[in-house]
C-alpha cells in the first residue's frame, strides 16, 4: 500500500479496512517508529484524532499495523546490533498482542497471513546467531 522506494512488509495495512487505510498511510509517511509507540501507549495526538476520527479499536488496529509495516523497514544484516534486533523483536511481539518476547512465537503468529514479515523474522534470528559466532571467533 505505502508507496516507497523501501523493500517493506505492507501486507499488515493491506489488511486494514479501506475506512481506516488513509490514516495509516499518514502514520507511515509522517511518523517514526518511536512516534507510533507513544501513540500506542497514550493514543493519537489531537491532531491525528482531529483529522482521522476513529474509535479506539480501529486506531488500536492502524497503529499494530503501522508499528510493523514500519519495523520491517530495517534491513537487518550482520553486525546490525543484536540488542537492537532484540528490541525491534520486542516492539513487534508488543504489535502483534503477544505476552512473551519470543521471537519464534512471533514467526508462528504471522507465517500463514504475512510471510514476508515471517523471513524478516527468520533474517533476524539468522543474523543475532552469525554476530554471536562473530563475536564469539574474535574473541578467541
Amino acid at each position: 500500500m505505502p508507496g516507497s522506494n523501501h523493500d517493506i512488509d505492507a501486507s499488515f495495512m493491506d489488511a486494514l479496512p479501506f475506512s481506516v487505510r488513509a490514516a495509516a498511510a499518514d502514520l507511515i509517511r509522517y511518523s517514526s517508529l518511536k512516534d507510533m509507540l507513544s501513540f500506542k501507549l497514550e493514543g493519537p495526538s489531537e491532531f491525528l484524532k482531529d483529522r482521522f476520527p476513529l474509535s479506539e479499536d480501529q486506531w488500536s488496529a492502524v497503529l499494530d499495523a503501522v508499528i510493523l509495516t514500519k519495523i520491517s523497514y530495517f534491513k537487518i544484516e550482520v553486525n546490525f546490533p543484536n540488542r537492537y534486533i532484540d528490541k525491534l523483536i520486542e516492539i513487534a511481539c508488543y504489535a502483534r498482542g503477544l505476552s512473551a518476547n519470543d521471537p519464534m512465537e512471533l514467526y508462528q503468529s504471522v507465517l500463514s497471513e504475512h510471510p514476508s514479515f515471517a523471513r524478516w523474522i527468520k533474517t533476524a534470528i539468522q543474523t543475532k546467531q552469525a554476530n554471536i559466532r562473530i563475536q564469539h571467533s574474535s574473541n578467541t
